[in-house]
């Protein structure tokens, strides 16, 4: 982590270290998938852990670092693994707040301290060959409890959407693997057949120097 270890609540730290000793000597998603969500629920059901987080980053103390530049502005890092395996993150979601269909690099598992977090799938039928084009299709949706959790897979096997369509603010808490070196994750228009790359700030702004680049010539 960029942040002082001291900073980190134990409970997190302590989380993490097993997440990171017992995730790195397996071979699958699957397997990943399993220990995750049966991990992850300690971390849920204190909702002491989740005070103290927001009461900390409204204070400025440095953790979690509300600064941080994230792809999402809703997003806020809580642990990065030194050796990449995982990471760990904390998604604020205002009333009838949802993000659009997308995917992800890697596999992942998704909870909330709160009732009424929504994830809704969708499965991909067009091949994915045609450049900014994709057919998506809801498969079905469920709305998670306090405690419970959701998982995803890398690419088109686990295009989603997630948000919250209740009335009060509400927290998710994301654990995502190692990505694919792919470096962007598509969101999609349902509504339109339109996919479309979604970059993290820094690759977003060098994709646009290099365009720009290409105007003034």
């Amino acid at each position: 982590m960029t942040v002082s270890a001291q900073k980190i609540p134990s409970q997190i730290e302590g989380f993490c270290r097993l997440c990171s000793e017992a995730l790195a000597g397996m071979d699958s998603d699957e397997a990943r998938i399993r220990y995750t969500r049966d991990m992850l629920p300690r971390l849920l059901l204190d909702k002491s852990l989740f005070t103290r987080l927001l009461q900390d980053a409204l204070a400025g103390s440095g953790y979690p670092d509300i600064k941080r530049p994230t792809v999402f502005d809703n997003e806020v890092p809580l642990y990065v693994d030194r050796q990449g395996v995982f990471s760990l993150r904390m998604y604020l979601w205002g009333p009838g707040e949802f993000t659009a269909p997308h995917d992800h690099s890697s596999w992942g598992v998704i909870g909330s301290p709160s009732d009424g977090y929504e994830v809704i799938n969708y499965r991909r039928e067009d091949d994915g060959t045609r450049e900014g084009y994709a057919r998506i299709v809801p498969v079905g949706n469920f709305l998670l409890k306090a405690g419970e959790t959701a998982h995803t897979y890398p690419f088109d096997e686990g295009i989603h959407k997630t948000g919250n369509p209740t009335e009060g603010t509400i927290l998710s808490l994301n654990m995502y693997g190692r990505p694919a070196p792919r470096g962007f994750v598509y969101g999609f228009d349902e509504a339109n057949h339109r996919a479309y790359k979604i970059l993290p700030p820094r690759r977003k702004k060098e994709q646009l120097m290099r365009e720009a680049l290409r105007f003034l010539k």
